[in-house]
Parts: C-alpha cells; structure tokens; sequence
C-alpha cells in the first residue's frame, strides 16, 4: 500500500527540533524523556542518520542511528525509531527501516543493532516476524526506571536485537522457524486467556533442538490491571532468556497461534555473535 510517506535525513535545525516533539507523542514522555536537537545534529553531522518520515511537510515519524564498535566490528546501531500516536500500526515504522537498512548497506555495513523489550508484543512482531531479525542477549534493567506510559512498573529489562542485512543471512534465519509442532518444548505452563494471562511456572530444558518462550500479547494492558502478575512475567521471560542464550541458542522467530504470543528458539547457523553469548 502506497502510504505516500516519504522517508529522508533531517536537513534543518527547525527539523530536528520537531522531531522531539514525534519523540514525546510517539512514548508518552516529556521534555526529559527525548534526544534533544543539539543532540541530534551533533550525531547526525559526525557519522550518524536522524531520520524523518513526512506526510506532506507534517513529520510523521523519527528515527536516531549511529555507528557503534564492540572491539571487534564496526556495525550500525539504532537507538530510537518512533511514529506519532494518530500515524502507529500504520506501515510507517516499516519504511523507516528500509531506509535505514537502504543506507546502512551504502555505508558498507552488514548489521544493524537496537534493543526493545521482550515483552512488548508488537515490537516483537515487528522485529523478529516482519524484518527477521534476531535476538541472543539479554540485558536486565538496561535503562533503570522508567515513567512513560509504556515501560512504568517494570525493570527495563532489553533484548539485544541483529537485523542482518544480507539477503543469504536472512534466509537461513527463516528456515528455522519451521518445524514447530505441538511437541516442541514450552517453556511457560499459563493460564488464562488473553489479554489477562497468568504465568502459572516456568522450567527450562536446554538438551532440546527447540523451545517455545510465551508472553502476554499486551504487558501494558495486563500490568495496568495486575502489577504483581506483569512483574512475574518479567521473572519468567528474564530467567528463561537468559538461561538459553547462555547456552548458545538465539530468539529466531516469533509465533502466533490462536491469539498467543510465543518466542521461538534455536541454534540457527549465524555470524559469531559479536556481542558475546547470554546477557550484559
């Protein structure tokens, strides 16, 4: 669908001060919970890409990259990408990426990092079920406490995610997210139907080939009704997470299936990981 929305680098000062305020319509936040502009011009003019997504001459969406080394490669690493309220669920979030995978690859990069919560459904369907890309650390609390309207009440625990950029990578990370039957190991015994799930246990068995890792399809909507609940989720996901990628396996695909959310992980053939195995 032809959204005609047009995705291009920030080109002015003016424009880098809007694009704060995408940040606090697309977060909840306010003036302390953004990238300032100066911020973002000094990133932007020194090897970094500050993105916008323009409805017209209205910007629409915001996107913050920068070039990141672990002491081994050099990869591109993108900090924020956010859309306003009235523009989500509406496509624009997936054309920013492409143009950011479009000059990442221009640039001469083969990887593309960023981190999101595990446990924020949409944000893992977006990034593992329509860009494909992965996840094999985990950093608990990445961020301290945060009041926004999304991540209030929870440690920020984050998923370090790899988008690889080339087209071979890709495919070999898709073709293990097949095979999945009703045998396949489930970390998570839940109860309780959407949106209101409870984690009855959890138990890990890291001899399998597999493994199915569940979360609520709405944390925000689950922990606004039931903190404690919400809180014991982050127990579950955080121990089983960090438990598997120690072991080597990596969050390749997520699953969908009658309404349920559900990580799958595996030990799909990859580039070594070149941010060490298990959690940060």
């Amino acid at each position: 669908m032809d959204l005609g929305i047009v995705v291009r680098p920030l080109s002015s000062r003016a424009e880098f001060e809007i694009a704060e305020g995408v940040q606090a319509s697309a977060w909840g936040v306010g003036d302390r919970g953004v990238t300032p502009k100066e911020a973002l011009i000094a990133i932007h003019d020194n090897g970094g890409l500050v993105l916008g997504a323009f409805d017209g001459n209205s910007m629409v969406g915001y996107a913050l990259m920068m070039p990141g080394y672990n002491g081994k490669e050099v990869y591109m690493y993108s900090h924020q990408t956010g859309v306003r309220k009235e523009y989500q669920s509406k496509g624009v979030g997936y054309l920013i990426k492409r143009k950011q995978r479009e000059v990442a690859l221009k640039r001469g990069f083969k990887m593309i990092a960023w981190t999101f919560d595990p446990m924020i459904g949409r944000n893992a369907h977006f990034n593992m079920k329509k860009l494909g890309a992965v996840a094999r650390n985990y950093m608990v609390d990445y961020y301290g406490p945060m009041n926004d309207s999304i991540n209030w009440g929870l440690p920020t625990d984050r998923v370090l995610c790899e988008w690889f950029l080339e087209t071979s990578t890709q495919r070999r990370i898709r073709a293990t997210a097949k095979g999945v039957t009703r045998e396949t190991f489930r970390v998570i015994d839940r109860t309780g139907a959407e949106p209101y799930p409870k984690c009855k246990d959890w138990r890990t068995d890291l001899s399998v080939d597999k493994a199915l890792l569940d979360i609520p399809r709405d944390i925000v909507a689950l922990k606004k009704k039931d903190l404690d609940e919400g809180k014991r989720w982050r127990e579950a996901t955080r121990d089983a997470f960090q438990r598997y990628f120690g072991a080597g396996f990596t969050a390749v695909a997520l699953i969908e299936e009658e309404g349920e959310l559900r990580y799958l992980l595996s030990k799909p053939e990859l580039p070594e990981n070149p941010f060490g195995h298990g959690h940060a």
